[in-house]
């Protein structure tokens, strides 16, 4: 009985330790260990169709916990600048003055986009 109990406990706690959100092109999972976000590829040179169906290309970015505050922290930092360029090790953030409003950021060939208004949502969680 203890047992189960533990299991339990055990498996709530990884249950309320984890975070989704969604936004416009991007999906994150945070759990206890690391954070993942899967972007839509803005990169892709051309539309791939598979049996008349339009499939898109995905990119991955996978942080730890102190990269993903690092991330977080480099997201408002360059969200209000102009024509920016913020790199780190395994991803890099531009933020251009034609689109003062989308923050683009890069991991290897895989460009993603996010939104002022989504950085603010990611910085509340």
């Amino acid at each position: 009985m203890n047992k189960l109990i533990i299991i339990i406990l055990l498996l709530t706690s990884s249950l309320l330790s984890s975070q989704n959100f969604v936004g416009e092109k991007f999906r994150l999972l945070t759990d206890s260990g690391n954070s993942v976000i899967t972007f839509e590829n803005l990169n892709a040179d051309k539309a791939t169709y598979v049996g008349g169906q339009l499939v898109k290309s995905y990119g991955k970015l996978t942080l730890s916990n102190s990269q993903y505050k690092l991330f977080i922290s480099n997201l408002k930092k360059i969200s209000g600048k102009g024509d920016y360029e913020i790199i780190e090790e395994i991803y890099r953030l531009d933020k251009y003055t034609f689109d003062k409003d989308v923050v683009f950021f890069g991991v290897g060939d895989k460009i993603g986009s996010i939104t002022r208004d989504e950085i603010k949502k990611l910085r509340k969680l």
